[in-house]
């Protein structure tokens, strides 16, 4: 399979500039012949917290409609995070006297024209805590190619090991990974995004962004590993779309390479 880190610049709250850009990436891409596309965190709009009421959409908005258009006309599959609208009913877990916040940080994944899943960031960092409302569940989203199940992880939830395992141990077939990465994280966020592979033996496809903002400035260093951690493709600091081949058939041989999962004393932890 052949996968696409689309490692592009972001123009913080300028959606539609955002979203030319990543398509205009994206048909290099499928030129290229890739099968699996994976764009930043929040790709469309930065964390554009001074407007995110303005520029947060539903799943069925004008963003999530092109994606699903361009996945349609290319046959595709395409994952990233948006901000979402948080529907007016939906509640939140915690206190009932807090103000939940009327955004999600949403993971999605289209595959042929159709939004085939979604999952809400549920370890949010920093400011996000307060413009945005927390996700509830994790699991991995199933996809006709190949018969494959793909574990999405959005950002700092690399942070955590037991996401991408609660993934893994649910059936993801491999991991994919939308980040919006500083430069003062980057060294962290590379050994993590490589540890999360070797831990479930799965090829791993981490995609961040470049360029700067009034927050940071963000270095790229996009890649993709197999279930080992070896490096199968890496970018540099510019914008680009990265290319890597996966191979389906090692991916398996390396899963059976050991029990990793079978191992486990979940007696003890």
């Amino acid at each position: 399979m052949k996968a696409a880190c689309i490692q592009m610049n972001i123009s913080l709250c300028s959606k539609q500039e955002n979203l030319e850009r990543a398509l205009s990436l994206a048909e290099e891409a499928v030129s290229r012949e890739a099968e699996l596309l994976v764009f930043p965190e929040v790709f469309s709009t930065g964390f554009c917290y001074d407007h995110i009421e303005e520029v947060a959409e539903t799943a069925s908005g004008p963003t999530l409609e092109a994606l699903r258009d361009f996945s349609r006309e290319y046959g595709c599959i395409l994952a990233g995070s948006m901000i979402e609208k948080r529907e007016q009913k939906e509640t939140c877990i915690g206190s009932s006297e807090k103000k939940v916040p009327s955004q999600y940080n949403l993971g999605f994944c289209i595959e042929s024209g159709k939004l085939t899943g979604t999952r809400r960031k549920v370890q949010l960092y920093g400011l996000e805590k307060e413009y945005f409302a927390p996700g509830d569940s994790i699991a991995p989203i199933r996809l006709q190619k190949h018969g494959l199940s793909m574990g999405l992880i959005v950002c700092n939830e690399i942070r955590y090991p037991e996401v991408a395992r609660k993934l893994a141990l649910e059936g993801a077939d491999f991991l994919v990974s939308a980040a919006d990465m500083p430069d003062f994280y980057i060294y962290p966020w590379r050994i993590m995004s490589i540890s999360r592979a070797i831990e479930n033996q799965l090829p791993h496809i981490a995609c961040t962004r470049v360029g700067k903002d009034r927050y940071s400035t963000y270095p790229g260093g996009s890649f993709i590993t197999d279930g080992w951690g070896r490096i199968l493709a890496e970018a540099g600091t510019k914008e680009c779309v990265l290319l890597g081949e996966i191979d389906l058939e090692k991916a398996k041989e390396i899963r059976q390479t050991g029990s990793i999962l079978e191992d486990r004393r979940s007696d003890l932890y």
